[in-house]
């Protein structure tokens, strides 16, 4: 298995490699710190100005856990407050 496989990731970096996996963002909109680290950990590559998931970061967003990506009504019900008050 590849080291970007064991690797544990921050919170910010799963983040930002979901957006990149996702299609969301430029570089320039996603935190300098973790492009470099998951560019590092070969989860992510530069492709002119986009970014683009590795063979090994398709391979870690698909072997996520549904469960770790969806919310309880708790957090849900404190997410949609928090963006109210932003709104």
């Amino acid at each position: 298995m590849e080291p970007g496989q064991l690797t544990a990731l921050t919170p910010n970096e799963e983040i930002t490699l979901r957006r990149v996996a996702f299609g969301i963002g430029g570089g320039s909109m996603l935190r300098v710190e973790d492009v470099s680290r998951l560019t590092g950990l070969n989860l992510i590559a530069s492709r002119g100005k986009t970014l683009v998931l590795t063979a090994q970061g398709e391979s870690r967003i698909a072997k996520r856990s549904p469960e770790r990506d969806t919310l309880s009504l708790k957090e849900a019900d404190a997410l949609v407050r928090a963006l109210d008050r932003k709104l």
